[in-house]
This record gives structure tokens, sequence and C-alpha cells, in this order.
């Protein structure tokens, strides 16, 4: 299959020459013809980029059902986070449930990095209330 972008450079560099040739001639009717005939292509050559960046996007997202399909990962009630067969790094479960993206949770802060979603800490808590300025995260910093 060819370049489709390299086609439409082909394309616009022989309207150049025929719009060379048609001012060589003095013939504006062509002139017109060949600018409309630009106009076109500018429009082709928009709407493919445009499928491009689609296709991208969409070979993308198979690929993630396909590491999906073929590396599951399973929830884990306990802590509830997702986790894959051969790390022990969390995923985060928003991000895994919403959208399928397999974002590892920062262990210190127990927080999502893309949604920042804090999850319940995989340590103890072992801090105090201690008043009006009490922070429940002060024991993960």
């Amino acid at each position: 299959m060819s370049d489709p972008m390299a086609l439409i450079s082909t394309v616009i560099s022989t309207a150049a020459s025929l719009m060379d040739i048609a001012k060589k001639l003095k013939n504006s009717e062509m002139e017109i013809l060949i600018s409309e005939f630009n106009i076109k292509v500018a429009q082709l050559n928009n709407e493919v980029a445009s499928q491009l960046i689609e296709n991208r996007k969409l070979k993308e997202e198979l690929d993630t059902f396909r590491n999906d399909k073929e590396n599951p990962l399973t929830y884990n009630t306990e802590d509830g986070y997702f986790y894959d067969k051969d790390t022990k790094n969390p995923y985060c479960p928003a991000c895994y449930e919403t959208e399928k993206l397999r974002v590892h949770i920062i262990k210190d802060t127990c927080q999502c990095p893309k949604c920042k979603e804090y999850f319940k800490s995989r340590k103890p808590v072992v801090a105090v209330a201690k008043g009006p300025g009490w922070n429940p995260f002060d024991h993960i910093s």
C-alpha cells in the first residue's frame, strides 16, 4: 500500500507544474480549473490526515483490548486493586474499569498519577486525630 500523503504531495507538485504551463500559455480558464483542483486536493489532504489520526487511535485501542485479553488483570477483593499475573504492583481500579487503562498506583501515596484518585493505604493507619488540622493522609507522606 502506498503512502497517501506522498501521493497527495505528488499530485500537488503536478498541479503546480500544470499551473506554470497554463500561465505560460496565458490560459486563464485553465488557471481557474487548476486552482479549483488545488483546493480539492487540499481538502483531500486534510481528510486523509484526519483518517490517519483516527486510524492510529483505533490501533492503540485495539492493542489495549488485545493486551487485556491476553494478559487480563484480576481484582483483589482484600485491597480493592487490580493486579496482573506477573507483577505485585497494583493498578488503578478507576482507570481500569472506566477506560481499560493500566495505570500503576503510586505506592507511597496510594494515588493514581492519571486520575489523581486516592485509594486506601496498603499500610495500616497509625495516625491519631489531632483536632481540626488533622489530615488523614499524614501517615502516608
